[in-house]
């Protein structure tokens, strides 16, 4: 989607409003271009991934710096954060590797080679401008030769905080790209 297509998104959600002071819901799919990544396995289960009470909470939370985190006034992810999280992370995975990658449950009638969990510690932006991502990962294998791993990461995408809202879920969607590289090439090459 386009930076146009952002602010016009963005526009209708404010439009969306009204005058009841309801909520406005964000969401970004920001494309991000990156090259393919080979593995060596053809298809991939992903667990619903595992976020903080804070981040799987509807309302967008902002830490201060200082431990103190808080969610904005009337201001709520488009999609349930976990399902979504999860989803971006399956979809993202499938588009760098090019094999067939779900979240479960499996929806295939073979099993899948590999089951990928990921269990997030830390997924908040900063009220400095940086989106971080921290947690460990873990990669199981049907095949008993393949040696199984736990791996940490820790993932931060700089946003601009006068961009509000829109531009932390834009950072998020960075940030959920930066980690399924980062299983593609650390935990499932």
């Amino acid at each position: 989607m386009t930076l146009k297509c952002l602010a016009v998104t963005a526009a209708l959600a404010l439009a969306g409003c009204g005058d009841d002071g309801g909520p406005v819901r964000y969401s970004a799919s920001e494309p991000v271009q990156t090259s393919r990544v080979s593995i060596p396995m053809a298809s991939v289960s992903l667990r619903e991934v595992s976020l903080p009470a804070y981040a799987s909470e509807e309302g967008i939370a902002v830490s201060n710096g200082a431990g103190a985190i808080t969610t904005g006034p009337n201001s709520i992810w488009a999609d349930d954060p976990t399902r979504a999280v999860t989803l971006r992370l399956t979809n993202a995975l499938a588009d760098l590797t090019g094999r067939l990658v779900a979240s479960e449950p499996w929806p295939f009638r073979d099993e899948p080679e590999t089951m990928v969990e990921v269990r997030v510690e830390e997924f908040v932006a900063e009220a400095g401008g940086q989106f971080v991502a921290q947690g460990r990962y873990y990669v199981a294998h049907n095949d008993e030769a393949r040696t199984e791993k736990a791996l940490s990461f820790r993932i931060t995408e700089p946003f601009d905080p006068a961009g509000g809202f829109i531009a932390i879920a834009a950072a998020r969607t960075r940030v959920i790209s930066a980690l399924a590289r980062d299983i593609a090439v650390r935990g499932l090459s």
